[in-house]
């Protein structure tokens, strides 16, 4: 590596920590998380797509038994949804009778008479892959939270039975998906270690020798970063309802999330309420299956599909949308400003340097309104082709930017092609935070790094409480370079009183000079030249003794080119210049 010297620039600009009282915490009784993760999720199974499927919970709640189960089914076929890729029926809180004196679970038999195992079969004849419900506790929620409570939950929990269970669901009834909620677990004074348990049923899932299943962790929160490495999919936020006002504040809750998802772990937005009564307008139903689509959330139908309207269909059935969904390339993200009612959704699509991105442009004001996407906001040079999605039409070659009305609460969603520019910018509420939203006894730990709004932030976001221990940190990922060697990058903070940090790319330290802004309005800048491999590179930034500053973004320079701020000063040959050797 070069010899690398730091060069620093501070703007007397602004500097504030985002406020306390915009930290999420999460009240319950339950458990205590560690953080010693590691950075990605482990290799293990073949990713699999965002799960399509449908769900018994918001059309029955625990009022489910075998021929309400082999009806939808049977609907699922009949009204093409298994063809549209909804290939999972998930069975949830409702069919347990307790435990007998040996500790097997017992099933509801007046319910289910002919077991679970014959219903998974029948699930599997019709070509569904079949989903099942648990709890890490002791208890399910409908034994602790339905009215009257479902009473054959109480004691059917997978607590001091993991093994026990996992194989009765996955080897003798052939089960191939698994949710497992967090009522039990959370209402006992046991304390439970989410972590740890989660943890002990997924190695119980591998121990059966079952490798094509899926695994739904539900802990109403994003639970922390250990769960990427270990679900398939988990919960992001409490359950859902066919309200418009609940589905954004889900969306919300995902919106700083991408950087979590990794092919075949998910963001889970919770069920579509498409369909779901009248309380949502089909702008609004077009609108959350749109935005579950670009957020690469799982899709599974919360409704009776006894009732179903055409109109619904058409919506759920859209393969266009679904294509979107089903990419595993990453979770969109948003590129207008957060807190900003008019907003633009972009996810890159085939790969991360392709040049193909799907768009949503969602006006959340009560009336209709434009929005503008500019082709370059979303890493495009200015000539690009565009489909509607919904209206199954080409639009046509547009250069610069492409304006729509858009409906109130509704959507515009489209599918843009064209050349892919390399960004130079990256905010870091897009950056991987390590320490984000871990749990002690269901309350998450104070101080950590988190990302939020902040008003002189570009995109108005910024990261705060960064540091403070060796796990706290921001890291950027896939900070992509076509060519090797010398780069300009300029950090973007805010901080009040004098704050250090550590800055490493690629594992290499780079000097920084102390960070200080001066005031609580504007953001400072520190530039240093930093040595970029070929291809995707990571940079970090830590502080293990103390807090660092507040991360608005970083920028990339071009290749040997100059600070800014400073007098053009050239690098040729991958060499700093003289005098900063």
């Amino acid at each position: 590596m070069q010899n690398i010297t730091t060069l620093c620039l501070c703007f007397l600009l602004s500097c504030s920590l985002l406020s306390p009282a915009q930290q999420t915490t999460t009240q319950c009784n339950g458990s205590s998380s560690h953080y010693q993760q590691a950075d990605q999720p482990a290799p293990s199974r073949s990713p699999k797509p965002p799960l399509m499927g449908l769900s018994t919970w918001n059309a029955y709640r625990a009022h489910i038994n075998d021929s309400i189960i082999r009806a939808q089914a049977d609907a699922m076929v009949a009204k093409g949804l298994v063809e549209a890729g909804y290939k999972y029926l998930n069975i949830d809180d409702g069919f347990f009778a307790g435990r007998d004196a040996a500790g097997r679970m017992l099933i509801n038999s007046t319910k289910f008479p002919y077991g679970m195992k014959a219903l998974a079969d029948y699930l599997h004849s019709k070509g569904l892959k079949a989903g099942m419900y648990g709890d890490a506790g002791p208890n399910t929620c409908a034994s602790i939270w339905e009215n009257p409570p479902e009473t054959g939950g109480r004691g059917a929990g997978f607590y001091n039975h993991e093994q026990q269970d996992m194989n009765l669901y996955f080897k003798e009834w052939g089960y191939d998906y698994l949710k497992v909620d967090y009522c039990g677990a959370s209402q006992q004074a046991l304390k439970l270690d989410e972590e740890t348990h989660y943890t002990r049923i997924k190695n119980a899932i591998d121990a059966t020798g079952v490798d094509d299943y899926v695994y739904n962790v539900c802990r109403w929160t994003f639970p922390g970063t250990w769960v990427t490495r270990l679900a398939d999919s988990w919960r992001i936020s409490p359950d859902i309802n066919a309200t418009y006002g609940r589905m954004v504040e889900i969306l919300d809750m995902n919106t700083f999330l991408a950087p979590y998802m990794s092919p075949g772990h998910y963001n889970d937005m919770d069920m579509l309420e498409i369909g779901n009564g009248t309380t949502m307008t089909y702008e609004e139903n077009k609108a959350q299956m749109s935005l579950w689509c670009v957020l690469s959330s799982p899709l599974v139908l919360g409704t009776d599909l006894n009732r179903i309207t055409q109109q619904t269909l058409d919506i759920i059935k859209n393969h266009e949308v679904i294509a979107v969904n089903q990419d595993m390339t990453e979770q969109g993200r948003l590129i207008s400003d957060f807190r900003h009612p008019l907003q633009v959704w972009s996810k890159k699509l085939n790969g991360k340097q392709s040049g193909e991105r799907a768009v949503v442009l969602f006006n959340r004001t009560s009336a209709a309104a434009t929005i503008t996407l500019n082709f370059a906001d979303i890493d495009l040079a200015p000539a690009v082709n565009i489909r509607d999605l919904w209206a199954h039409r080409d639009l046509g070659e547009f250069t610069g930017s492409y304006t729509a009305t858009v409906p109130s609460h509704g959507v515009v969603m489209l599918r843009i092609s064209g050349q892919n520019i390399p960004p130079s910018v990256y905010e870091a509420e897009y950056a991987y935070l390590h320490n984000y939203n871990h749990l002690v006894n269901c309350v998450v730990i104070p101080n950590q790094a988190r990302a939020g709004y902040h008003a002189a932030a570009s995109g108005k976001a910024a990261v705060s409480y960064i540091g403070g221990n060796k796990d706290n940190y921001l890291e950027f990922n896939d900070i992509y370079c076509k060519e090797e060697g010398i780069y300009p990058l300029t950090i973007s903070y805010f901080c009040e009183n004098t704050r250090t940090a550590i800055l490493k790319v690629n594992e290499e330290t780079v000097p920084t000079a102390p960070f200080h802004s001066g005031n609580a309005s504007t953001v400072a800048i520190q530039s240093v030249y930093v040595h970029l491999k070929a291809g995707n590179n990571r940079i970090r930034i830590e502080n293990p003794a103390g807090y660092a500053p507040d991360i608005d973004k970083i920028s990339i320079g071009k290749k040997d080119g100059p600070l800014p701020g400073t007098p053009h000063l050239e690098a040729g040959n991958g060499q700093l210049p003289e005098g900063l050797r």
